[in-house]
């Protein structure tokens, strides 16, 4: 038969494994609420996002609008892009705290096309 005392222990045990869990539970609570409450301020500020046209000279297939694209898509902060071969230009919609027109125009040029002064179709 188990004593009295061994019970009381064996509850006593219990108890103390349940709220040191509880205390756990709280902590990493708290430790965990910090980070989530930044992501919701950083994203209650959207990005600026604006939507150029730059004019793309030297285009002659359609490979060679598929590079232009995929060089701008590859620059950090751009989120759109379309390339017309039959327009020679292209549309990008960008965050302009992250990169700028310029920056662009040059990313074209640098795949040896010529890239005419970027205009403003949308921004927001």
């Amino acid at each position: 038969m188990v004593s009295k005392d061994k019970i009381r222990a064996t509850r006593f045990q219990a108890t103390l494994l349940w709220v040191s869990s509880a205390v756990v539970f709280v902590a990493a609570m708290v430790a965990y609420s910090g980070p989530v409450v930044g992501v919701e301020a950083q994203t209650s500020s959207a990005p600026q996002l604006k939507t150029i046209s730059i004019p793309v000279e030297g285009m002659s297939c359609v490979s060679c609008a598929a590079r232009v694209r995929r060089t701008l898509k590859s620059i950090d902060g751009v989120q759109h892009v379309e390339v017309s071969l039959e327009r020679r230009e292209a549309v990008v919609r960008f965050a302009s705290d992250k990169v700028t027109s310029e920056r662009l125009e040059s990313a074209i040029s640098s795949l040896g096309y010529k890239a005419g002064k970027a205009r403003v179709v949308e921004s927001k």
